[in-house]
């Protein structure tokens, strides 16, 4: 079980265990909690007045993540710090990028693309993460 957390939740692969199990557990809840409030909110099945508490949701996910940090050792810190501007900064450019497509009348305008800037960051994490924390097996 442990291996597979590993892959679903790489950045607790080396928290020591109860920081990595109260990560898990939370996070799971509040991304699972988002997750299904921004689901049914695609099909229309959700008040607009109860999508007020995604930002919170986001917050919060945004605190445990930031708690399971302050958890790691020097070196591991260095690591995910390394992965998350890393990650950060390859989604910042596609944004960016995007952004100028549009105003350039290349890509039409929506207002949903701004929808995908955190995740797209927290893909370039992940990615970032494997390529990093390779260099000091």
């Amino acid at each position: 079980m442990t291996r597979v957390l590993d892959i679903i939740m790489p950045e607790t692969a080396s928290a020591p265990s109860k920081a990595r199990q109260r990560y898990i557990l939370r996070s799971s809840l509040i991304g699972g909690a988002l997750g299904m409030l921004i689901g049914l909110s695609a099909v229309g099945s959700v008040p607009d007045l109860a999508l007020i508490v995604s930002p919170i949701l986001l917050v919060a996910l945004v605190y445990e993540f930031s708690a399971l940090m302050r958890a790691l050792d020097e070196l591991q810190s260095r690591i995910h710090m390394t992965a998350l501007a890393l990650g950060g900064a390859a989604s910042a450019t596609f944004m960016t990028s995007w952004a100028l497509l549009v105003s350039a009348n290349i890509l039409p305008r929506s207002d949903i693309e701004l929808a995908f800037g955190l995740p797209l960051m927290g893909l370039g994490y992940y990615l970032s993460l494997f390529f990093v924390s390779r260099r000091y097996e």
